[in-house]
């Protein structure tokens, strides 16, 4: 890989051609260490917070409807360098951190970029005698603003040529209290070819590795790079559950809506209370990274909104209510669980609450009757066939006064002169909810000959 190099030395130059390729080496190290650590991860969140140091840092949670992810990544890498003037095919150990955000399309960005190069002293020597002795010390580099690249389905990353533009650092000396001092460097590099890498955040696992070739001072060199890491920091897996009757099966997690038959459908729950849908909220989120299922999750807050209106905060905890959601509006309810670093994820339902379901109508038991003229019996001469007609019941639990409709006997209204003939006879009993649904059920009359 060819790199554009520009490396500044402060400090003698009795072995200029030398000390430049070790520092720039060195740097490059650095360099492809942190080009290759941002390959290095993806999945999804909302990027809350991100601490600045190795163990902490917060940056804003993107707004609903932002659905990247947040992920933090630490490793270690190993560069094998050689050519015509320089190193012999030493390895340069380092480590590296990174945050990055993954959207659902496979886009990432980079914001947080950090590499180290171990201390180490590199000694040149012509035959048993030492010629030079370069000192590393704090050797540093960041990227100097957002990497972009995209990952496939497989994991497979890609950083175009010139997404990785990084600045780097090191020192000769470092004191007793760990600070560095002395002639330092700089460098800054940009990348003039894709950058690829694997990420597998599933198996808690990245690799990359590569070979680079780079010409400094009219010398070509060879650098070989591997390197392993693993996450810091994934984002919770937020989900949402609810409580309530005739809703037991989503105790356990989901969203209990389901698309209606309209044009366009849209998402529905059928209402379990007079004034609409009656239930209490559960999270079931959970945490990757922890020891046990919660134990790095840091805190579930509930948001509510009405229809198109902003969402509003409703209250955090994993269980929240019972709370009514009544007739008529779009509900939309989002889970917003976020982890110890200040890592997100959401889980969201929206619906509008219904009343498809008929009343439950409970038909009187069948009868037998004696006639009460040749042609069979009349309700209004048989208090047995009145009772009959008058003995269904309905039930509903959205609306409790229901109303009664009068009987079907061969699909006509059932009235006071219906003769109910000689055999059996099929009556209908009605019930009508306040939504138009109709509940029905069945019963029979035998009239049998007087002897």
């Amino acid at each position: 890989m060819k790199l554009k190099l520009y490396l500044h030395l402060s400090v003698a130059r009795r072995y200029q051609i030398t000390r430049s390729l070790i520092l720039v080496t060195v740097l490059t190290v650095s360099l492809l260490l942190i080009t290759s650590a941002w390959q290095l991860n993806s999945e999804k969140i909302h990027a809350a917070s991100v601490r600045s140091s190795a163990e902490s840092v917060l940056a804003p949670s993107p707004a609903f409807g932002d659905d990247r992810l947040w992920y933090r990544v630490r490793g270690t890498g190993l560069l094998t360098i050689s050519g015509a003037g320089c190193c012999e095919g030493i390895s340069f150990p380092g480590t590296f951190e990174m945050d990055y955000l993954q959207d659902p399309a496979g886009r990432v960005q980079i914001p947080r970029l950090q590499a180290s190069i171990v201390d180490m002293d590199i000694v040149f020597r012509f035959l048993i005698f030492e010629t030079n002795r370069i000192r590393i010390r704090c050797g540093e580099t960041q990227n100097d603003r957002t990497i972009t690249g995209n990952v496939d389905a497989l994991g497979n990353l890609t950083i175009p040529s010139g997404a990785a533009s990084i600045s780097g650092t090191s020192s000769e000396n470092r004191n007793t209290l760990g600070e560095c001092h002395g002639a330092s460097s700089n460098l800054a590099a940009t990348n003039n070819v894709p950058l690829r890498g694997l990420l597998d955040p599933g198996a808690n696992l990245v690799s990359l590795g590569g070979a680079f070739t780079t010409r400094i001072e009219g010398n070509d060199y060879n650098i070989t790079l591997e390197m392993t890491g693993s996450y810091a920091n994934r984002p919770p897996q937020a989900r949402l559950g609810v409580t309530g009757s005739n809703l037991e099966v989503f105790a356990q997690g989901g969203c209990p809506a389901v698309l209606n038959a309209g044009n366009p459908p849209e998402p529905v729950i059928e209402a379990n209370d007079p004034a609409g849908l009656k239930m209490s909220l559960r999270s079931l989120s959970y945490d990757p990274d922890g020891t046990w299922t919660r134990a790095d999750v840091e805190m579930d807050k509930w948001f509510y909104a009405r229809d198109d209106a902003p969402l509003d905060f409703l209250a955090e905890g994993r269980e929240y209510g019972p709370k009514i959601f009544a007739f008529g509006p779009r509900h939309r309810l989002v889970l917003e669980t976020s982890d110890r670093l200040g890592a997100t994820r959401t889980s969201e339902c929206s619906f509008r609450v219904v009343d498809t379901i008929p009343p439950v109508v409970t038909p009187p038991a069948s009868i037998s009757v004696a006639a009460t003229s040749r042609r069979g019996a009349l309700g209004r001469d048989s208090p047995a066939i009145r009772e009959f007609l008058a003995g269904a019941t309905c039930h509903d639990i959205v609306d409790t006064a229901a109303t009664q409709l009068p009987p079907l006997a061969s699909g006509a209204t059932v009235t006071k002169t219906t003769v109910f003939t000689i055999g059996v006879s099929t009556v209908t009993f009605r019930c009508r909810d306040r939504f138009g649904n109709l509940g029905t059920a069945q019963s029979k009359i035998k009239v049998v000959t007087s002897k």
